[in-house]
């Protein structure tokens, strides 16, 4: 029996469902893409000398009321005319607190070996950044050990390194947007210190301190993403950090599991110019603080 060629009220929702689905799937892919967190996922004692770690897993980055609002500001101010002077001002803090704090969900993948004189070094992908780092342990006792490491990050960051987290939702309206996600590249220089317990021969473990760091980005974005030629917008920003972090593995070998959470106090600061020609716009200068949590989880495995 030929077809008719009228899609069904099930067919169509079928359809309808699976397309649904796919869609779910391709932002979640993208979320895992974004942003996200810089955990450390390692225990203040050191490798043993010629043992390698890799490990995998996820990390968060959800921020506080101040943050989300202004990047939510901003999304919405991507929508209206930038030559309106507070519609340049929140799309200028919008664009740089998502591009320097990015909220989101991000992988983790590392890699570390274990160096002689109770040292260690490490190299860390994030999705937004790559970080290498080396630390010295100093043991105290059988059990316990202090920690002093120094990390180097390069960040690269694109639209879909630096898209939103949840809740944080694209604007609409009768103009065209301006791009929001910066493209940028940028460093980073962090130090954390830890104090950790290692027992059950070193099936289990657990760790606690501090980290601060800074980071800097310069990149460009179009005042208007439907036009390629567009006057272009420079974008420069710095983030100063300062947090506490806690976390725990445990496992056997030669696998073990390991999560962590960081609570992050952030100053911001940065600025737009450009995009207007003859007249530029009106962005002014961010200057704010916030607070992000940052749990993250891996499975490890040491060789």
């Amino acid at each position: 029996m030929a077809s008719s060629g009228v899609v069904t009220p099930s067919l169509a929702g079928a359809r309808s469902s699976r397309t649904a689905r796919l869609a779910w799937a391709a932002g979640a892919l993208a979320l895992v893409r974004c942003g996200g967190g810089a955990p450390l996922l390692h225990p203040a004692h050191v490798l043993p000398v010629n043992t390698v770690s890799f490990g995998a897993g996820l990390s968060g980055q959800f921020a506080s009321d101040g943050i989300t609002s202004a990047i939510n500001r901003g999304r919405s101010a991507a929508g209206e005319p930038l030559s309106n002077g507070s519609s340049a001002r929140s799309y200028s803090d919008g664009v740089l607190t998502q591009a320097l704090v990015a909220p989101g969900i991000g992988p983790y993948v590392a890699a570390r070996v274990g160096l002689p004189e109770e040292t260690e070094a490490g190299l860390t992908y994030t999705g937004r950044s790559i970080r290498l780092d080396g630390r010295y342990a100093h043991a105290l006792g059988e059990s316990l050990a202090l920690s002093l490491g120094l990390g180097a990050t390069a960040l690269l960051l694109s639209p879909d390194s630096s898209s939103p987290g949840p809740g944080a939702e694209a604007a609409s309206g009768a103009n065209p947007q301006a791009e929001l996600d910066l493209n940028a590249k940028g460093w980073g220089l962090d130090a954390p210190v830890l104090f950790g317990y290692e027992g059950m021969g070193g099936m289990f473990e657990l760790w606690a301190g501090a980290r601060v760091g800074l980071e800097q980005i310069d990149g460009e974005l179009r005042s208007n993403a439907s036009d390629a030629g567009a006057p272009r917008i420079d974008a420069a920003g710095r983030r100063w950090w300062a947090g506490a972090v806690t976390g725990f593995s445990v496992g056997v070998p030669p696998l073990w599991l390991r999560f962590e959470v960081a609570t992050t106090f952030h100053k911001l600061s940065g600025e737009l110019s450009g995009g207007g020609g003859e007249a530029p716009f009106a962005f002014g200068q961010l200057d704010a603080t916030g607070w992000t949590l940052s749990p993250s989880g891996a499975i490890v495995g040491k060789f």
